[in-house]
Formats: C-alpha cells, sequence, structure tokens
C-alpha cells in the first residue's frame, strides 16, 4: 500500500482526495479501513505542508484545540460526578492542578464553575467537529480547482505540467513556490 505523497501522481493525489482510496492499494490488496483512513490522513497533511505551511500550521492548532477541548470535557465531567457525590474538596483540587483559583469557591461556585467549563469545552468540540466534516465534497468543483492551479502554475512557469506524470510532491513544491513568488511581487509592488 502506498502511505506517502511521493508515491503517488498528482491525478491520482486529486482522485485521492475526491474519495477514490484505490489508488492507494496495489492489486487485489486487502487493507483495514483505518490504515487506509491513517494513510490518507497522513498524505493529504503531507501535501497541504509542502504546498501551504501556514494552512498545515492552522490545522495543527486546530487539532490542538480539538484535544485540549476533550481533555477539558473529561476532567469537567469527573469534577461533575464528584461534586454529585460530594467530594468537593476533591474537585476544588483537580481545578487547582489546572490553573483554576477555586480555593475560596464556594460549593455553589465551584459547581456553577464545574458546569461552565463542562458546557464551554462541549461547545468548543461540536463546533471543531462541525468544522472539520464538509456536508459533501463537491467532486467536480475539487478537479475544477485543480485544473486551474495548474492552469495557473504553466502560465506562471512557462511549461507544461501532465498530472498524470507528475509526482504529486512535485506539484506540491512547484505550488509552494509559486505562491512565495506571487508574494515577494506582491510585497514589492507594495514598497514602491
Amino acid at each position: 500500500m502506498k502511505q506517502k505523497l511521493e508515491e503517488l501522481t498528482m491525478a491520482q493525489f486529486i482522485d485521492l482526495i475526491c474519495g477514490d482510496t484505490s489508488v492507494l492499494k496495489k492489486p487485489h490488496e486487502i487493507v483495514s479501513p483505518s490504515k487506509l483512513a491513517t494513510a490518507v490522513r497522513n498524505i493529504i497533511f503531507e501535501y497541504k505542508e509542502i504546498s501551504d505551511k501556514a494552512g498545515a500550521r492552522s490545522y495543527l492548532a486546530s487539532i490542538e484545540d480539538y484535544v485540549k477541548a476533550k481533555i477539558t470535557s473529561v476532567i469537567m465531567t469527573m469534577c461533575k460526578y464528584l461534586v454529585d457525590v460530594g467530594r468537593h474538596d476533591t474537585a476544588r483540587n483537580i481545578l487547582a492542578e489546572m490553573g483554576v483559583k477555586a480555593a475560596a469557591m464556594t460549593d455553589k461556585r465551584l459547581e456553577a464553575e464545574i458546569k461552565s467549563r463542562l458546557e464551554r469545552a462541549k461547545h468548543e468540540i461540536e463546533k471543531a467537529e462541525n468544522e472539520s466534516t464538509p456536508d459533501k465534497v463537491d467532486k467536480a468543483a475539487l478537479r475544477r480547482s485543480f485544473d486551474e492551479q495548474t492552469a495557473s502554475m504553466m502560465a506562471y512557469f512557462k511549461f507544461q505540467i501532465d498530472p498524470a506524470v507528475m509526482k504529486a510532491t512535485v506539484y506540491a513544491h512547484l505550488v509552494a513556490r509559486q505562491n512565495r513568488e506571487l508574494k515577494a511581487q506582491a510585497a514589492a509592488v507594495r514598497k514602491k
């Protein structure tokens, strides 16, 4: 099974983004869905990391926020259960370990703080999950956007790009280079 971006042509990568995971498998190869999903995620992230470093960093930051919200949700749920069984001091200690000044809180205030933090964490988790799962990928629009990008790069670099032959990593580096050069030209124009 292919697990790296360099093993794909650009045409195969576009097929992969459009949902065709067969481009990763050898004929008659059976791969578990979780292993396949991991490979797809890693390959797409590798492309994004090469072609759009800022976007990749933003993606990682959003994943970090999601994980923090999940952890907060679990901890606040535990604190809620502790409060429900009358272990307010243990819940205060846990909040104190998280950096919350809970020592002086009354039991009612502590319960309200826990409930508030739990609801906030659940909201952040829901928001992150809604943002990360688009309703439906418009495959035709996605292919069109890659065609437009390829046409733009062919005009900019003044050479032909054959997606069926060009490696996806080379294409990603060309995208990054074009973006860098266009930003530099725009910056130079603004300085004048």
